[in-house]
């Protein structure tokens, strides 16, 4: 009888152990799917020469994606005219066993 609860109470743990496991991964890929778009969007707006109508292009199609995307200029220094553009990215983070849904930030620079 002894040995009946240990086997369930050692499955009881390892079914706890691979859902906790589960919301972990989901978790990551959550965040390494809005790491990877960053990259994807920062790499489109190098490669358009920070074309205004790929900007706004990015910014509709990440909030068809269900992400907030901001590009914000910036101007380092105005006689050597050089052009860069900071990405700001933010994802929804969730894990619904432990109840915790939050709103994270990924940022980028495309220069």
């Amino acid at each position: 009888m002894r040995n009946i609860i240990s086997a369930y109470a050692i499955l009881f743990i390892l079914m706890c152990n691979i859902a906790v496991c589960i919301q972990l991964t989901g978790a990551s890929g959550q965040t390494a799917a809005a790491k990877e778009y960053k990259a994807d969007v920062v790499a489109e707006i190098e490669n358009s020469n920070f074309n205004p109508n790929v900007i706004a292009a990015c910014i509709s199609q990440a909030d068809a994606v269900g992400y907030n995307l901001e590009v914000r200029n910036c101007t380092y220094d105005e006689n050597l005219n050089l052009q860069s553009a900071e990405v700001i990215l933010e994802y929804s983070y969730s894990m619904p066993l432990f109840g915790i849904t939050e709103t994270r930030t990924t940022r980028g620079i495309a220069r």
